[in-house]
């Protein structure tokens, strides 16, 4: 699933919720008014912070907390009793505060959610105890206002914590891929200065004999110099932060793909089928590089994240117009335990690294079932 789906289906969940959630205000409001509990402008105050708490995040969303918090709070001591003195505030506006303690522990900036929380559980607390009619009930409300409002603090720390934790994921994993991509660089700019140093001493040893021989040879120096430049200028420019040292390993490339599909095991009935067509002898290294990190992060995904895979088939192939390699690696199961059959966040740092040479990439579900990963890369790569 890619992350424009992702966006959209975020939009659709928040919008189902935003509209969920006005039906129930709606129904609090008109319990309210026909009770008497607070008047009209109350019931649309709540309402509208909802509304706009609901759409903030960060220090907007703090700020607008410790102000309603601190309100609120104020409002305790000013508050006449009405047809229900435990909760002068209504039952609409009692549970927006509670919406906004959940939304501030999730969402808000940390210092501001510190501040905001405490003053908005308290307001909630005040109400019935700065009520001018006490009675035996207004001590078992309060504690039942104080423990909703510590289910929603709770319920909220735990959205936050568990983005955190996904965060920390996608940022290892891109670090792991930025790892990779620096061992390609050492690898490569390795690969081509030998082959450099190689044309060199040949110049060198004919130069006396035939020296007609030296000029082509300077030349393919200097188009493998031009060559590795380019991909030197590629890979760095992925390589957005300083990463952690590089595994040093030799570069993978098309004809290691084979070797990839025989060790691939991920049950005792799956079928691989490999179809590797054209000639990938002038691809330059990154790109062939890039065309084996496709199949083996693919691999990889069909490992960890699907299941009842029955056939696996592997397609690389050098179209003739215009000239790109490209890798296609479809499977026919179906995710594991909620997980795309395909899904990882490797999967970007792949389309990061197939732009970054000039093609494209693409992942999602295939009919009736199962997963692509497909990627097509100009065979001289982006220049």
């Amino acid at each position: 699933m890619d992350s424009s789906t992702d966006r959209f289906l975020e939009r659709l969940v928040r919008g189902v919720v935003g509209l969920a959630g006005l039906g129930v205000l709606l129904g609090l409001g008109i319990v309210d008014l026909t009770m008497g509990t607070v008047l009209a402008p109350i019931v649309l105050l709540a309402a509208a912070v909802a509304m706009v708490t609901w759409r903030l995040s960060g220090r907007a969303l703090g700020t607008v907390a410790v102000g309603l918090g601190v309100i609120m709070v104020a409002a305790t001591r000013e508050v006449n009793p009405g047809a229900i003195d435990a909760l002068p505030f209504g039952l609409t506006m009692t549970t927006v505060i509670l919406l906004v303690i959940g939304l501030a522990a999730w969402r808000a900036e940390p210092v501001r959610a510190a501040l905001a929380v405490p003053l908005l559980l308290a307001s909630l607390v005040l109400q019935p105890l700065t009520m001018l009619s006490v009675s035996r009930a207004t001590p078992v409300v309060s504690l039942a206002l104080a423990l909703a409002g510590v289910i929603a603090g709770a319920t909220g720390l735990w959205a936050r914590m568990l983005r955190t934790s996904r965060q920390r994921q996608a940022t290892a994993e891109q670090l792991a891929q930025r790892t990779s991509i620096a061992s390609d660089l050492h690898d490569y700019v390795a690969h081509h200065v030998t082959g450099i140093v190689v044309l060199a001493q040949a110049a060198q040893s004919v130069a006396a004999k035939q020296p007609q021989a030296v000029l082509p040879a300077l030349e393919r120096i200097e188009a493998a110099g031009d060559e590795a430049m380019t991909a030197i200028r590629r890979m760095v420019a992925l390589l957005h932060e300083p990463g952690s040292q590089a595994r040093l390993t030799p570069m993978g490339t098309i004809a290691d793909i084979a070797s990839l599909a025989d060790h691939f095991t991920s049950g005792d009935d799956v079928k691989v089928r490999l179809t590797i067509t054209g000639d990938f002898d002038d691809v330059p290294i990154d790109v062939q590089s890039a065309a084996h990190r496709v199949v083996m992060e693919a691999l990889t995904n069909v490992r960890r994240h699907a299941e009842e895979v029955r056939t696996l088939e592997i397609l690389v192939s050098r179209d003739a117009w215009p000239d790109a390699v490209t890798v296609e690696v479809s499977n026919d199961g179906r995710g594991r335990d909620g997980h795309s059959a395909g899904g990882g966040y490797g999967l970007s740092g792949l389309r990061d690294r197939a732009v970054a040479l000039g093609g494209s990439f693409t992942a999602g579900p295939r009919d009736p079932e199962g997963w692509t990963v497909q990627a097509r890369i100009p065979a001289g790569g982006a220049r």
